[in-house]
């Protein structure tokens, strides 16, 4: 089945609320202090808070699941939430061995807070992975691919 660009959009950016939430509300409570990604982003490219959650937006809105599309969704084994998961997966690992070295926070956050915040990073992106794959996934296709498999097997009857 085609790949419905709008769909995964929608959960790209459903996706991104979702993280942001994680970030402002639980990421304080979880590794003890504010995570805040559009203010690194913001830095990064030397402009405001506003524009750094601009580009937070357009980043987990537009590229990352039209990335998603391109490269993994169909390739991927499973239905949409495993692929989603093993999609966030891939997101995690890039972010904590490039992203975060980039940004001063070492290798898997080594320097921003170690296990902790590598591990509520870690949820953030599988939760993301999670919106964008089930909403990117065909509407016709099954949530979990064991479903499929148990759905098309034989069927024993019981003796009365």
């Amino acid at each position: 089945m085609k790949a419905d660009i709008s769909r995964a959009c929608l959960g790209g950016f459903l996706g991104t609320i979702v993280v942001t939430c994680m970030v402002a509300f639980a990421s304080p409570t979880l590794v003890g202090g504010p995570s805040d990604i559009a203010a690194v982003l913001a830095s990064l490219m030397g402009g405001s808070w506003l524009a750094g959650l601009a580009m937070h937006f357009a980043v987990g809105s537009v590229v990352l699941p039209l990335l998603y599309l391109a490269l993994l969704d169909r390739r991927l084994p499973g239905g949409p939430a495993l692929r989603g998961f093993a999609w966030g997966l891939m997101l995690w690992a890039v972010s904590q061995a490039v992203v975060i070295p980039a940004t001063g926070g070492g290798f898997f956050s080594a320097a921003a807070g170690g296990f902790k915040v590598a591990a509520d990073s870690l949820i953030g992106h599988l939760a993301y992975g999670l919106v964008l794959g089930m909403l990117a996934g065909s509407p016709n296709e099954l949530v979990f691919s064991a479903r499929r498999s148990i759905a098309s097997g034989p069927r024993m009857r019981r003796a009365v």
